[in-house]
């Protein structure tokens, strides 16, 4: 069976158990005043049962902010991040030793999966996801997104990359791979499935995760086969067991991160302005998506833009080490803007919404 054929196989049981798997929701909490989380001010602002709206009414009780690191920062996802790195260290002694690329393509998958997961519910505690989506539905996201990759991302990269070469290739890189990733989001979307902001969160992480998962444990493969010039064509790849081992733990925290922080942007952004302004908001939403996809290119362009210049391109690598925290500050941003009213307060200070719409008088 194809690669091809495996993904339009993923893809369409992935979406189609995503649909499945959506069930009627009324909001949670329920519509109604709450203390205003982006002011100290003694305010109320109305909650629609699934975002924060623009209507704001003097008087009540000021809102509680919150503390750094406190509550519900930490938790049980600690422990999903601490398996997962378990099981990429087991991976890779195993691997070094025996030379069997499976185990540490297992090893790949099951340590992407588990950081994955750990994020996910780390962002839970922050938004209460589990109140709009459930595993289920991230599970078949997931797999929908990787069937999309299969199907769609890895043909068109690869078409470019014979066509035109591997400089076209990662200029294009974010259009192909983010349009890859809210194939699954958006057709949920159009379909009415998931329109809640939380879930688009969830839905767009999801996807992401499933980007990541597939990816990383290709890329296993892919390292341990490689032959040939590296991509400045400088040197000849590395493709011993360490090399190996070394480029997979790299990829799994900071290359793939990117993957769906980037996605999980793109769908905070475009769900709630959707949300909140229906079609009126369609040219933010899709300005948001546009701007991961140049973010997300400019980041690969990097890999071959400073061949020439072994100082700029060590600096670009250092620059990938902060993007993920800038990407993940962006992340935050926008989706604490979604926090239920019931966790401010509980959340850590970061997470608090601000620059909520524009407040007027009810």
């Amino acid at each position: 069976m194809t690669l091809v054929v495996v993904g339009a196989i993923l893809f369409l049981a992935g979406t189609a158990g995503a649909f499945v798997a959506a069930r009627p929701r009324d909001g949670v909490p329920a519509a109604g005043w709450y203390p205003d989380p982006s002011t100290r001010a003694a305010r109320q602002r109305f909650w629609d049962s699934r975002a924060w709206t623009g209507e704001v009414a003097d008087g009540g009780p000021a809102s509680a902010r919150g503390r750094h690191f406190h509550g519900q920062f930490w938790g049980p996802w600690v422990w999903y991040l601490v398996a997962a790195v378990v099981v990429l260290m087991a991976g890779s002694v195993v691997y070094q030793s025996s030379g069997n690329i499976h185990v540490m393509g297992v090893a790949s998958l099951l340590g992407m999966a588990g950081v994955c997961w750990a994020f996910y519910r780390f962002v839970n505690r922050q938004l209460a996801l589990d109140d709009v989506v459930g595993p289920v539905t991230v599970l078949a996201v997931a797999v929908g997104t990787s069937g999309a990759v299969l199907l769609v991302a890895a043909n068109i990269n690869s078409w470019i990359i014979n066509d035109a070469g591997i400089a076209a290739a990662t200029a294009w890189v974010g259009v192909v791979e983010e349009g890859t990733k809210l194939l699954v989001p958006l057709l949920l979307f159009v379909v009415g499935r998931y329109r809640d902001p939380r879930a688009g969160i969830a839905v767009g992480l999801a996807s992401g995760f499933g980007f990541a998962i597939t990816e990383t444990t290709q890329y296993a493969y892919q390292t341990a086969s490689a032959s040939g010039p590296n991509f400045c064509g400088t040197g000849v790849l590395d493709a011993t067991p360490a090399a190996v081992v070394q480029e997979q733990i790299f990829r799994v925290f900071t290359v793939s991160p990117l993957h769906w922080l980037w996605t999980g942007i793109a769908a905070a952004i475009a769900w709630r302005l959707w949300h909140l302004y229906g079609w009126r908001g369609t040219w933010g939403a899709l300005g948001g998506i546009a701007l991961v996809m140049v973010v997300h290119s400019l980041n690969d362009s990097s890999a071959t833009a400073f061949c020439d210049d072994p100082a700029a391109s060590s600096g670009a690598a250092v620059l990938r080490w902060v993007l993920v925290v800038v990407m993940y500050v962006v992340f935050r941003a926008w989706a604490r803007k979604s926090v239920p009213p019931q966790l401010v307060g509980v959340v850590s200070r970061g997470w608090v919404p601000r620059r909520l719409p524009r407040g007027h008088g009810s």
